[in-house]
Order: structure tokens, then C-alpha cells, then sequence
């Protein structure tokens, strides 16, 4: 069962679900949560980049096995912030990846038998912003900000601005009994992209 607007501020109220800072009235909808776009956006390097850091005569191709992978490690050594604008806005370019990060500090105690998906706001959509590739699901027992996995597939630049665009909306659902197993996720108590 998807929640609604009067049931996700009473489970606030009960603490069974943590946000931190407390969404504000604009940030609910009927069905949803909106949250918003927080003060990271990295960038993965390009081949070109890595080239030139490389010592003169080398050279190497870069394939990534999802297998073998830590992901925290190769953030540190492949991603790179986007820069920031004057006015600290970030601007993503058309057919740009990037990753973000909510402002909000999210738990979802497994007690409360609640988990939540993280989705792409129509306005944002429209303007060819998809914020999360293929991982929506929060699942119950998570706690952390939210990565976003950002892509603009529209032909214009986009400014998107922290601490004020909402950039994605949790649908919180309630679960049937308190889970048995591990959350399995490296980001947990994730605070940062990288």
C-alpha cells in the first residue's frame, strides 16, 4: 500500500520514518514526498582526462567490472565535481551523467515496515531530466541521503540549483511484516556521493 500526504506526516510525527531536515508543506503531495537537490554533483572523468594524468607513453584502456568492483574507491579516483556557476547553481549540459545528492538525511527504520522509491518529477521529465537510471527502491532498514543516478536527455542545458529545486519524490509503501534479512546495500549512512 502506497501511503498518503496525511499518512507520511504521521509517521514522521511517530519517528517510523527519520528525515532530516523536516520536509517543509511545499514538499508533500497527495502520494508522495518531494525532496531536494542537495550541494554535490559529480561527474565521472573522461578517457581523455585520465590519459592526461597519466605519465607520458602510457596508455590503457578503462573497463569497469561490476563484478570486482569497489564503487566508493572508484568514485574517489574517476568522479570529479561538477563546477558550480557564480551563483551556485550547477549547469548539466545535454547528454551529460552525473551523480547528485538529496539534501535530506533519509531512515527507514525496519521496525516501521516501510520502504520507499525514489522517481523522477514530471516537470523535470519533461524537460528531458531523468534522475534515477535504474535503482529507485530505498529499502526498509536504509539510512542515508539519496544518490541520484542523473541524465539530460533534452536538448538544453539545465541549471539545477541546491537547496532549492525539488529534484525527486519518495513514494513510501508500506511492507506486510518487518523484514527478516540485511538491508545489502554499501550505501548505507551514505552523507556524501563519493
Amino acid at each position: 500500500m502506497i501511503l498518503s500526504d496525511r499518512e507520511i506526516r504521521e509517521t514522521l510525527r511517530q519517528k517510523k520514518i527519520l528525515i532530516d531536515p523536516l520536509p517543509t508543506e511545499e514538499q508533500y503531495t497527495t502520494s508522495a514526498l518531494d525532496l531536494i537537490l542537495g550541494d554535490e554533483i559529480f561527474e565521472l572523468k573522461t578517457p581523455e582526462e585520465l590519459a592526461r594524468e597519466e605519465p607520458r607513453g602510457v596508455e590503457r584502456p578503462i573497463v569497469v567490472d561490476p563484478l570486482h568492483i569497489d564503487l566508493k574507491d572508484f568514485l574517489r579516483r574517476y568522479a570529479k565535481p561538477l563546477p558550480q556557476e557564480p551563483d551556485g547553481s550547477f549547469i548539466l549540459q545535454p547528454g551529460k551523467f552525473v551523480l547528485g545528492i538529496t539534501r535530506e538525511y533519509l531512515e527507514l527504520p525496519r521496525r516501521s515496515k516501510i520502504a520507499a522509491r525514489v522517481e523522477g518529477r514530471s516537470t523535470l521529465a519533461r524537460l528531458g531530466l531523468v534522475v534515477h537510471l535504474t535503482a529507485p527502491t530505498i529499502h526498509a532498514g536504509f539510512p542515508g541521503r539519496i544518490v541520484l543516478e542523473m541524465y539530460n536527455f533534452g536538448n538544453y542545458p539545465l541549471r539545477l540549483t541546491p537547496g532549492k529545486l525539488a529534484i525527486c519524490q519518495l513514494i513510501f509503501e508500506r511492507l506486510g511484516r518487518i523484514p527478516g534479512g540485511p538491508v545489502r546495500t554499501t550505501h548505507a549512512g551514505q552523507r556524501s556521493v563519493r
